[in-house]
């Protein structure tokens, strides 16, 4: 699958002529896809400046799972707002809009005990992604869910997306040659459905660009919403801060599925 590019399509019209999109991801592939979508000139990248996040482990229930990745974002979103007022392209007048998002794989019946496979261990990324592939993946249905977390001024929203892969099952050889390709590091589950891991395939439900890691319907969605409900008369107050921030707290509202 050929790799997304910025210019393979018009951008969509400007959300405003001056206000500018804050991607909070060191992900090149959010980045593309966002870009895509939204303009070049238009977005500017600002990752969290602390890599660590709250793991999965001992989460086996759907609940738990999306409350522990809206917590990531919230964290991931706390850290990019706090950065916010040292960049040199940085206004309050019009605010950024700030997007993050973070992507797991969740394998398991939907009625029994899940398994989160989140990024490989750089150390050993090898054996634990021929154990993902081999016992977890192989010839099997499972979900990738996405939680994107977008705020203009004190507005907050967001939502979780999930779609689902079904793999064929795959042999020794076909494991060798994925793990041959050095794909894995730094993709959930270890794999990459934009890449080799297409050949594995057989049926994706859902959002393509949500497995590849932003689901974009649903993230244009976000800030097309918070944009619309942008009024000038609350800029003076309501923007003081960057995304809030004085007043931040777990983003109201429920998830959508």
């Amino acid at each position: 699958m050929p790799a997304l590019s910025e210019g393979s399509c018009p951008a969509l019209p400007p959300i405003d002529n001056q206000r500018i999109i804050v991607l909070g991801s060191r992900s090149p592939r959010r980045r593309e896809l966002l870009g895509s979508m939204t303009g070049i000139d238009h977005l500017r990248i600002l990752p969290p400046s602390n890599s660590a996040e709250p793991g999965f482990d001992s989460l086996t229930t759907d609940a738990q799972i999306r409350e522990r990745l809206l917590d990531i974002v919230t964290l991931k979103h706390q850290d990019v707002c706090r950065q916010l007022p040292q960049q040199p392209w940085y206004s309050a007048a019009p605010p950024p809009i700030v997007v993050v998002a973070d992507t797991t794989v969740v394998t398991g019946p939907a009625d029994g005990e899940r398994q989160v496979l989140g990024q490989p261990n750089s150390d050993h990324w090898q054996s634990e992604v021929r154990e993902w592939l081999k016992f977890r993946l192989s010839g099997t249905t499972h979900e990738v869910w996405t939680a994107v977390l977008v705020s203009l001024g004190h507005q907050v929203q967001h939502t979780v997306v999930k779609s689902r892969v079904t793999f064929a099952p795959l042999s020794e050889s076909s494991l060798d040659w994925y793990l041959s390709t050095n794909e894995s590091p730094g993709k959930a589950g270890g794999y990459a459905i934009q890449g080799f891991a297409a050949a594995f395939v057989t049926q994706l439900e859902g959002s393509l660009t949500n497995v590849i890691g932003l689901p974009l319907l649903e993230t244009i969605s976000l800030i097309r919403s918070l944009s619309g409900n942008n009024s000038p008369k609350h800029q003076d107050s309501a923007f003081q801060s960057p995304c809030g921030l004085d007043n931040y707290s777990t983003p109201p509202g429920s998830p959508q599925n």
